[in-house]
């Protein structure tokens, strides 16, 4: 029943079928006693006894669209909005018909909504719209249900704050959108792995065959079938490094610093890169901090196999007062002279920069160092040079 001006409206936004926000006429649990059915003036007295001490904003309307009996919650809010008039024996439609032509939208759709299942018998109608100026962030979604009283036609109209409902819901598909992007970047990484490097050393085998095939001795031959048995070898490396970041081990149950320790072994055995991890244990993380760190790692290590030509990388994690530092530091060939940032190193940037965290990257001698600041509390944010311990 808010009638704010100009209220933005949600129209045709019908929840009866939704699980997460039910259709809603009278509140869950409430029942009308059978005694109170067989008469009129028996069920509108003790309808009133029901709906008085509940929350929501509730009428009573008959068959004329005359109000009957309404709650002291719809008696607070008509008054708060000048609608005294709002009261048993007024004509509720042609209230909201009135409103309606004054500008208010949801009047308008609930006068609408009434005339449609006047004409077309429909057994109920809702409807949820937003808030404005003092109700600015709120939703409220307004009811109308038809029943059956001793043989005449009485409706109910029922105003609920859906507010943190619709919230949820917006929380759930936002999740819902996020996860699929994460499950996109995901996929988009699995591919880059196997095209960067095993489809290569592929290539590479399929070129051997075809020497074999041209060469004239046996041990040109025999020279050909050791480079493909070290191709293989490789091939063979590469696929068990993209099994297990398929599958690494998981975060939430070993807590970070452990998980890298596995990861860094486990990464280590299947690539032969030599990988120490510097991770004292400290204050517990927050789930999201943990997540984003680890990924990342995982990341720069997946980068540092297939493109450092590196032999040993060192993983430091270290926490200060209000920040989470990390380095991965690798022997590797260094940065490029020209840097390419895809999608791996913007995936490793944007998880960090949601922390409110930064992102660097530094020559090494030799080799590379990779360098995250994260905020250890939601209020800190980094600040200045990445190096400095806060």
């Amino acid at each position: 029943m808010e009638l704010g001006p100009d209220v933005p409206v949600v129209p045709g936004c019908l929840y009866e079928d939704s699980p997460d926000l039910p259709f809603l006429d009278l509140p869950r649990g409430v029942a009308i006693p059978h005694f109170a059915l067989a008469s009129e003036p028996a069920f509108v007295e003790t309808f009133q006894q029901i709906i008085n001490s509940l929350p929501e904003q509730i009428a009573l309307i008959d068959e004329d669209w005359i109000i009957r009996a309404v709650n002291p919650a719809w008696t607070r809010t008509a008054a708060l909005y000048d609608y005294g008039e709002l009261s048993p024996g007024a004509d509720y439609l042609a209230f909201c018909e009135h409103v309606a032509i004054l500008g208010h939208t949801p009047a308008g759709i609930a006068a609408q909504g009434i005339r449609n299942m006047a004409r077309n018998g429909d057994p109920s109608f809702s409807f949820v719209y937003h808030g404005k100026d003092r109700w600015e962030g709120f939703a409220f979604q307004l009811c109308v249900k038809r029943i059956e009283v001793a043989g005449r036609t009485m409706y109910t109209v029922t105003r609920y704050d859906v507010t943190e409902l619709v919230h949820l819901r917006q929380m759930r598909e936002g999740f819902s959108h996020s996860l699929i992007e994460h499950q996109d970047e995901e996929r988009r990484r699995m591919a880059r792995e196997v095209h960067d490097s095993t489809m290569q050393l592929v290539a590479s085998l399929g070129l051997s065959l075809g020497q074999i095939r041209r060469s004239k001795t046996v041990k040109a031959r025999a020279d050909i079938v050791d480079e493909m048995e070290d191709l293989l070898g490789q091939i063979h490396r590469e696929l068990r490094a993209v099994a297990f970041l398929a599958h690494p081990p998981v975060v939430s149950e070993l807590g970070l610093s452990r998980a890298l320790r596995q990861l860094a072994g486990g990464f280590g055995r299947r690539t032969g890169l030599h990988i120490e991890v510097e991770a004292a244990e400290g204050p517990p993380l927050s789930a999201a901090t943990e997540v984003a760190v680890y990924r990342m790692v995982q990341e720069a290590l997946s980068n540092v196999h297939r493109h450092a030509q590196a032999t040993e990388v060192v993983i430091g994690l270290y926490q200060r007062r209000s920040m989470l530092h990390v380095v991965v530091a690798d022997n590797g060939i260094g940065l490029p002279a020209k840097l390419r940032i895809g999608v791996g190193l913007s995936s490793m940037r944007e998880r960090i920069q949601e922390l409110g965290g930064r992102l660097m990257f530094r020559a090494g001698k030799p080799g590379m160092t990779l360098m995250a600041s994260v905020p250890l509390h939601s209020e800190t944010r980094a600040v200045g040079d990445l190096a400095i311990a806060v």
